[in-house]
């Protein structure tokens, strides 16, 4: 499974400086593309990095949110043999780089979806895309759906995202995955909107 488009919503001010930014970051295989929204969403994403890019992309982020525990910028998954980063983008969303140890590629890695983890879980199966990591049983915990490295996170709403603890919100998305079986999805009365193709 790879993500190939995926749209946002941000404050029409700042969808300018969203490019700007993106453009210099880069979105590896994925599309990733902002419209303007209402109010001030926010969301949390990943980008998967190779091995052998990190340090560099760690580097060209000028400042890195740390551990609110340890004040570290680096936060080491060992369970997923992977490591990370996480930044504000100029529309505050919280962002993070990710490398998991031999998986290779780039795009887009993580996308967090906001609402009950079991009800998205169970309209998402109808994609193809099973619980590989987490957990649909108890409250509050977050859902992975997909595979190692290419993930929807299924987050309660009002869990704390990493590593800030900002309460997760609900906003509009629409992704478009690669892989089969060829469908669509609404989920959320619509406010979510998920293909493969």
């Amino acid at each position: 499974m790879h993500f190939r488009h995926v749209r946002l919503r941000a404050p029409e001010r700042l969808l300018p400086e969203l490019r700007a930014f993106y453009e210099r970051l880069g979105t590896g295989e994925t599309k990733l593309e902002f419209t303007a929204g209402e109010g001030e969403p926010f969301y949390h994403f990943a980008f998967l990095a190779p091995e052998n890019r990190f340090a560099e992309l760690r580097a060209s982020i000028p400042e890195l949110l740390p551990d609110l525990e340890t004040g570290e910028v680096v936060f080491d998954f060992e369970n997923w043999d992977a490591k990370a980063f996480y930044f504000h983008d100029p529309a505050g969303n919280i962002v993070e780089v990710v490398t998991h140890r031999g998986l290779p590629g780039d795009g887009l890695s993580e996308l967090g979806l906001v609402g009950d983890p079991r009800a998205l879980a169970a309209q998402l199966h109808t994609l193809g895309l099973e619980l590989w990591d987490g957990t649909l049983e108890e409250e509050g915990r977050l859902a992975f759906l997909g595979e190692r490295g290419r993930t929807l996170i299924l987050a309660p709403p009002g869990r704390g995202w990493m590593p800030t603890g900002r309460p997760a919100e609900r906003h509009p998305v629409e992704a478009e995955l690669s892989g089969a079986p060829a469908a669509e999805v609404e989920l959320e009365n619509g406010l979510y909107r998920i293909s493969r193709r």
